[in-house]
């Protein structure tokens, strides 16, 4: 199956998405950045899976599609969905967080 990584953020400045970016970028992963202050749509995608309109927040997605390829794990009562990888889904990750996520996904070597 071909995947496709996709991240969620805004177009002003936030410093999760920034360091989410650099890793990705510094990792030479490539991704689809989609603004949700920009694509009501899609904010609609990161409020249901994670409650709110958090970035950045990162899905595991067939080529060509915005989805998760798997519905995302739900998040335990309580926890916060931050650096919590729901199989599909990750948002706001450490580097350390992402980089898991993305190898157990093949997107990262190394």
């Amino acid at each position: 199956m071909d995947k496709e990584l996709i991240v969620y953020g805004r177009t002003y400045p936030c410093p999760d998405l920034v360091r989410s970016q650099r890793f990705l970028n510094t990792k030479n992963v490539s991704y689809r950045m989609i603004h949700i202050d920009k694509d009501e749509e899609a904010g609609g995608v990161v409020e249901r899976y994670v409650g709110h309109r958090s970035v950045p927040t990162i899905v595991v997605a067939r080529k060509g599609d915005v989805l998760p390829i798997e519905e995302p794990a739900p998040l335990p009562k309580g926890r916060s969905a931050r650096s919590f990888d729901r199989g599909t889904l990750i948002t706001e990750p450490s580097d350390e967080a992402l980089g898991s996520f993305l190898q157990r996904h093949g997107l990262l070597n190394g």
